[in-house]
C-alpha cells in the first residue's frame, strides 16, 4: 500500500517566468492573517511508500528569465498579528517502508533567477513581524529501509543567481516576530538510517552565480527567538543515523563560478539562537550482532551571523569582501545521546556568535 498527504496554505503569490525577452518588475505584497497546513496520516503499515508534506508560505515571489534581464523591486511584510504553520505528523502502528514526513514554513520568499541573461538588478525588501512554526514527525512500530523526518522554519527568505549573467542584487531583511522553531521527532522499536532534520532560520540570503561578475549587499536584521529541535528514539537499530538541529539568526552565502564576487554585509542579532539534538536509543544492529553499518550522529549547530563567500579562482575569480557583525543574544547548541550497546556514536556541539568565511580555490587546487 502506497499512501501521500499533502497540505499547502498560500498567503500572497507571484510567479513571474519570460521566456525570451527582458522583465522590469515592481512588487509589494502584505499579510495580516494566520497561515497553517496540517498533514496528519495514521496508518497500519505502508508496503510501498508512506510521505506526508505539509508547506506554509506567507508572502511568495519567483522571478524568473531564459535569455533576458532583470530589473526588479519586490518589497514583502507580514504583520505582527501573523503566524505561519506547517505540521506533518505521520504514525504507522506496524511498520512503514522508507516513510517521509515534511514540514516548511516561511513568511517571507523572494527569488530572482535568469538563465544566459544579461543581468539581474534587483532589490529585495522583507520584513516578518510574525511566528513561524515547523513540526515533522514520524512515529512506527518498524521503519524499514529508511525514515526521514525534515523540518524547516524560515523568517525571511531571498535568493538570486544564474548563469552567464552579471548580479547587482540588494536585499535588506527584517525579521522581528516573536519565534522561528522548527521541530522533528523520529519514534520506532526498530529502525534503520534514520535521518531526522530541524532547521530554523531568522534570514537567509542565497546568491549562487556562474560566468558572470556579481556584486551582493546583504543587511540583515533579527530580533526573534529561533530554535531547531531534532529527536530520535530507536530501541533497536541500524544503518547510518542521524539527528540535526541547525539554528542560526542571519546567514548571508554567496557563490560565483568563473568571475569575480565583491560582497558586503551587515548583520545584527539580538535574538536568543538554541539548537537541540537528541538521540535515544537501546541496541544497535537490532540486538543481531552481524557486521552491518551501525552509527549514529546527533549535531547540534548554533550561529548568531553567518557569512560564507565562494569563487573559483582556477575560473577567474576572486573575492573582495566587506563585513560587518553584531551580535548579542544568546547562542546555544546541545546534543543529547543515551544509548545501550554497539554501534558507533558521535555526537557534536557547536556554538558560534559571529561567523565569516571566504573561500577561493587557488591556481592547482590549492
Amino acid at each position: 500500500m502506497s499512501v501521500t498527504g499533502a497540505a499547502t496554505a498560500l498567503g500572497n503569490t507571484l510567479s513571474v517566468l519570460v521566456d525570451t525577452g527582458d522583465l522590469a518588475l515592481g512588487n509589494t505584497q502584505t499579510l495580516n492573517g494566520a497561515g497553517r497546513s496540517e498533514s496528519i496520516i495514521t496508518v497500519n503499515s505502508a508496503s510501498e511508500s508512506l510521505d506526508s508534506l505539509a508547506t506554509t508560505f506567507g508572502n511568495s515571489a519567483t522571478i524568473t528569465t531564459c535569455c533576458g534581464t532583470i530589473d526588479a523591486v519586490s518589497e514583502q511584510t507580514v504583520g505582527a498579528n501573523a503566524s505561519m504553520t506547517a505540521i506533518s505528523n505521520v504514525t504507522a502502528d506496524n511498520w512503514a517502508f522508507n516513510p517521509t514526513s515534511t514540514a516548511t514554513a516561511v513568511a517571507n520568499a523572494i527569488s530572482y533567477e535568469t538563465w544566459d541573461g544579461a543581468r539581474i538588478t534587483g532589490w529585495a525588501g522583507q520584513t516578518n513581524n510574525g511566528s513561524v512554526f515547523s513540526e515533522a514527525t514520524l512515529d512506527a512500530g518498524f521503519l524499514a529501509d529508511s525514515a526521514t523526518a525534515t523540518a524547516t522554519s524560515i523568517g525571511n527568505s531571498a535568493n538570486a543567481g544564474g548563469e552567464n549573467t552579471t548580479l547587482d542584487v540588494d536585499a535588506n531583511q527584517y525579521n522581528y516576530g516573536p519565534n522561528i522553531s522548527a521541530w522533528t521527532s523520529i519514534s520506532s522499536a526498530n529502525g534503520e538510517d534514520v535521518i531526522s532534520t530541524a532547521t530554523a532560520t531568522g534570514n537567509a540570503y542565497n546568491i549562487e552565480n556562474a560566468f558572470g561578475f556579481a556584486k551582493v549587499v546583504s543587511g540583515q536584521d533579527n530580533t526573534a527567538q529561533i530554535e531547531a529541535h531534532s529527536d530520535v528514539t530507536l530501541d533497536l537499530w541500524e544503518g547510518w543515523n542521524a539527528s540535526t538541529a541547525y539554528a542560526v539568526a542571519n546567514s548571508t552565502l554567496a557563490s560565483n563560478i568563473g568571475s569575480d564576487l565583491e560582497i558586503t554585509t551587515i548583520q545584527y542579532n539580538d535574538g536568543g539562537v538554541d539548537a537541540y539534538a537528541t538521540f535515544t536509543g537501546g541496541t544497535a544492529n537490532g540486538g543481531v550482532g552481524d557486521d552491518n553499518i551501525t552509527d549514529f550522529v546527533a549535531s547540534a549547530t548554533a550561529f548568531g551571523n553567518a557569512v560564507s563567500g565562494f569563487v573559483c579562482a582556477t575560473c577567474g575569480g576572486g573575492i573582495a569582501a566587506n563585513n560587518r557583525q553584531t551580535n548579542s543574544g544568546n547562542i546555544n547548541a546541545s546534543t543529547t545521546i543515551t544509548t545501550g550497546s554497539g554501534g558507533a556514536i558521535i555526537g557534536t556541539a557547536t556554538a558560534v556568535g559571529n561567523s565569516a568565511t571566504y573561500h577561493t580555490v587557488e591556481p592547482g587546487g590549492h
